[in-house]
């Protein structure tokens, strides 16, 4: 859940390559510094990294250990200037660093609305401005992409790497124990650079949520992030236990070590234009400001790896000439190789806001800082102070969260699977879909049905904030979407197509989810607090039919969780991607971001992308052959 409402260098850096040619005037690398503009760039870097999210930023600290390496992250948005917005959870805002103008074609299962839908544009990427839940995936979720033809994406493969990553700290034992927070402490790491823990807060109607999910069959789960997260838990959250602020990609993996590392250059407000190829090498990267302005290029001795994510590394791979070919033909793009997957298998994780007003609400709740300037005033003061209270809970969220699998949801999960089963992949595609993306596609929706039918994997989740609605998400939709170029132009934003709601299985789980959400509302401990659903839903939507067209209006299509553009699935299947995340068919070019996921997780992105890119700079670079 990530989106609520609302040693140092001795000797000079690497050489021109000699196959490059190289401008009339050298420019110098600086010599400590690593934050980089235009005038400053070296031109020519071992490796260089289109994106500063975490798994740029992750893969750059960890290839820069090594000082004889140089890395150039090139990040089309700035160095955010430390906002209370991105730092204090109860004073979040993320819109701080939206990608700007981002909307989606009209959504024909949506009732043809175009819809906002949100990345990031600034250093630190998602972990920037997420709503900072730390949540890995399910076994099943990484068991399953290794069925699909990755070997080595195992959960018991992928776990050394979660720890590797991470730092937990304990909350409070006292407080624990009053709260509900319960953890297994073998499944988590405590001495990598990624800060995380719990908030050091509840508000108190949080409890009759979490009693009435309990009342109707959710249980609580021992530690979400221990391979199974079925039922109920409290939201581990990427929060410095320390001092109660954001802990994000650009602190764990560049602030921590500008200091030592003059091989690690950022060059932000820049954005990548093209992969540069000689044959099929990727030999660089064009460039130009994000702002605009003359486009300039820099060179890779080793690799290029892209990280920009799932709406933007599929761009920059059709505007390099890698993608469907008839799709590069007829925008004048010369084709290095035909892969039709880039830019297809586009996947999120619906979410459905369902308001509510209360007779007997509690106080304080969520809402409380929002409509009370005393008591915010009051609690801000005490988060300054001390590091204490409900500041320390991203704005509008509540601590606890329920995740079902489809047959703790309802009975009907058999039938819902079935009817899965009988419906042809085809028809939940574009007609025209390349003959490879629709087979992988087989793949991920006979493994989604199977997992329908299973009591160890969540198809969604409900979440109350406390306040005046609940928030339910869909994890394992059926429909799949498109994100392509319609323009040479590196500045503009390509077409985004989630196709939600396309798929008619998606809308029996989503009603199914909402109904057990009205189970939860309807059990007595959340009865005493009087709450009335609200317009546009309310008691009056009694039938399936009733509610679904309700949805078609309300769904969002996305949690700001995009992912799997380029996947990771054998090239037969519409892979991008080989299980080491090269890129088919090319040379020195590695997809190191979400896109490169085959399908959806139950979790939230955050804690599988920095294992990711733990894993990612372990394997060998350099010598790559054609895949």
């Amino acid at each position: 859940m990530a989106w609520p409402r609302l040693p140092s260098l001795g000797t000079a850096l690497l050489a021109a390559l000699s196959t490059v040619v190289a401008p009339a005037e050298s420019r110098l690398v600086p010599k400590h510094a690593t934050v980089v503009d235009y005038r400053s760039v070296s031109e020519n870097y071992t490796f260089i990294i289109a994106g500063a999210g975490i798994a740029g930023l992750t893969l750059a600290d960890r290839l820069t250990e090594d000082p004889k390496v140089s890395v150039l992250v090139i990040e089309a948005g700035p160095f955010d200037q430390g906002q209370d917005g991105i730092l204090v959870p109860g004073a979040y805002a993320p819109y701080l660093y939206f990608w700007p103008n981002l909307v989606t074609v009209p959504q024909a299962g949506l009732n043809n609305r175009s819809i906002g839908t949100v990345c990031a544009q600034v250093v630190g990427g998602g972990s920037a401005i997420n709503a900072m839940v730390f949540l890995r995936g399910d076994a099943e979720d990484y068991n399953g992409w290794g069925s699909l033809g990755n070997p080595g994406w195992s959960w018991d493969n992928l776990l050394p790497f979660f720890k590797m990553s991470e730092n937990f700290t304990r909350p409070d034992a006292s407080f624990a124990s009053t709260a509900n927070i319960t953890w297994d402490d073998t499944a988590r790491g405590h001495s990598g650079p990624v800060q995380y823990s719990y908030p050091n807060f509840f508000f108190p109607g949080s409890a009759n949520w979490w009693n009435a999910a309990k009342s109707v069959g959710l249980q609580p789960t021992k530690d979400p992030n221990a391979g199974r997260k079925e039922g109920i838990f409290w939201i581990p959250s990427v929060l410095n236990a320390t001092t109660m602020t954001r802990s994000y990609a650009r602190r764990n993996h560049y602030d921590r070590v500008i200091n030592s590392r003059p091989n690690y250059h950022v060059l932000a407000s820049n954005t990548v234009s093209k992969v540069l190829f000689r044959g099929i090498q990727a030999i660089g990267v064009s460039y130009l400001p994000t702002a605009g302005g003359a486009v300039s290029s820099v060179y890779a001795s080793k690799e290029v790896i892209l990280a920009a994510g799932a709406l933007h590394t599929p761009q920059i791979l059709q505007l390099s000439g890698v993608g469907p070919a008839p799709l590069l033909r007829r925008l004048g793009i010369p084709v290095i190789v035909d892969l039709p997957g880039v830019g297809q298998n586009l996947q999120d994780q619906p979410t459905l806001t369902v308001p509510y007003t209360f007779g007997a609400n509690i106080f304080p709740n969520s809402g409380s800082l929002i409509t009370n300037a005393t008591y915010n005033a009051e609690q801000r003061a005490l988060y300054d102070s001390s590091r204490q209270g409900p500041y320390t809970i991203v704005s509008t969220l509540s601590t606890n969260i329920g995740t079902l699998a489809l047959q703790h949801a309802t009975a009907k999960f058999k039938q819902i699977a079935a009817r899965a089963r009988a419906r042809s992949a085809a028809d939940s595609l574009a007609p025209d879909v390349d003959p490879t993306v629709l087979k992988g596609y087989k793949a991920q929706r006979d493994l989604i049905i199977q997992q329908f039918e299973s009591a160890n994997i969540g198809v969604g989740t409900i979440h109350w904030g406390t306040a005046d609605s609940a928030l339910v998400y869909h994890l394992r939709p059926l429909s799949r979407g498109t994100v392509n170029i319609n323009s040479t132009d590196p500045q503009a934003n390509p077409i985004i197509d989630y196709r939600t709601g396309t798929d008619p299985i998606d809308f029996d789980v989503y009603t199914a989810l909402f109904r057990k959400n009205r189970e939860v509302f309807a059990a007595s401990t959340m009865q005493a607090l009087r709450p009335v659903e609200a317009s546009p839903f309310g008691a009056h939507l009694t039938t399936d039919e009733q509610i679904i067209a309700v949805m078609r209006n309300e769904i969002n299509p996305s949690n700001a969780h995009q992912c799997c553009t380029a996947a990771m699935l054998p090239r037969s299947h519409g892979g991008v991607v080989s299980s080491e995340q090269k890129v088919y068919g090319v040379q020195g070019l590695r997809v190191a971001d979400i896109s490169f996921w085959p399908m959806e997780l139950t979790g939230a992105p955050t804690a599988t992308m920095y294992a990711a890119g733990e894993r990612v700079s372990l394997f060998p670079f350099g010598s790559i052959s054609v895949l």
